[in-house]
């Protein structure tokens, strides 16, 4: 159903299907913009469930999941979306999901749901990257084709073969993180709890802590086109680099106090936030 103020309602993900901007979240919400977040239209979708996690290889194809297990698909860019599961999976609450190319994805999610794809969607397998059945926050990709998952307990994981096989990361932090931001000559960054941001400069082998005094939880991340790196989430709470992650300053805009879930780059030297507040435009200090 229509609602005018769903570009104002909670929004938990954003991705760019080539110059349009997709967001999702509440009562199925999905919402699309051509002009880097100024303006937002609503698009109809065949769910009413949370949508948690959206992903576009390319300008046209992209996939949407959320709880009750739903798996959405579109082949024109966000604005008609089809089911891919069979209605089955009430009990399922996916939390993320990444695709390599329009065939080959991933949707990962809650007590270490995992399950991928090699046809487009049109079925799914189950996989296990491991043992304990822990929450799996985010999946991502590097440049470099490496895949990174993280989730609770400290959990995070490395893929070099395209997601057949996992490897643990010792990381220094037995609490949840959010998300892996993949760097460049290998460094890798990660958030989560209570202000937790550690950064790796081999690959995730040795994390060095760059913990805040400001102990909120840090929800998402994104490397910005001019290469300054912006985390964001608990109360309007960003942290901002300029050197690749090696200092990071606090940033709290003025009349901005919602939580954030996810960030992006809004293509035209802004940052678009989605969260409590809906989709908001920040313009960078």
């Amino acid at each position: 159903e229509p609602a005018p103020l769903a570009p104002h309602s909670l929004l938990l993900d954003v991705a760019r299907a080539g110059e349009t901007l997709v967001a999702v979240g509440d009562r199925g919400h999905v919402v699309l913009s051509a002009d880097h977040g100024h303006t937002w239209t609503q698009v109809p979708v065949p769910t009413r469930s949370m949508l948690t996690g959206v992903s576009f290889p390319d300008a046209d194809h992209g996939w949407a999941v959320g709880h009750d297990g739903v798996i959405l698909a579109t082949r024109d860019g966000g604005r008609t979306w089809e089911r891919q599961d069979d209605g089955t999976g009430l009990d399922t609450v996916f939390l993320d999901v990444l695709f390599l190319d329009p065939r080959r994805g991933f949707a990962v999610g809650a007590y270490g749901k995992f399950v991928a794809t090699e046809d487009g969607g049109r079925t799914w397998s189950p996989r296990r990257a491991l043992e304990d059945e822990v929450h799996l926050n985010r999946i991502s990709r590097g440049a470099d084709g490496r895949l990174y998952l993280a989730g609770e307990s400290g959990t995070l994981l490395i893929s070099r073969d395209g997601g057949a096989k996992w490897e643990s990361s010792a990381v220094p932090y037995d609490g949840s993180l959010f998300g892996v931001l993949p760097l460049d000559n290998g460094h890798l960054g990660t958030y989560g709890l209570l202000g937790h941001i550690l950064r790796s400069e081999d690959g995730g082998q040795v994390w060095q802590p760059q913990n805040s005094d400001i102990r909120v939880l840090i929800m998402a991340g994104t490397r910005l086109a001019n290469g300054w790196i912006v985390l964001g989430g608990q109360g309007g709470n960003f942290f901002v680099s300029r050197d690749q992650g090696l200092a990071f300053v606090h940033w709290k805009p003025a009349a901005f106090g919602t939580g954030v879930a996810d960030l992006i780059d809004a293509g035209d030297g802004a940052l678009l936030t989605v969260g409590e507040g809906g989709a908001i435009r920040l313009e960078l200090p």
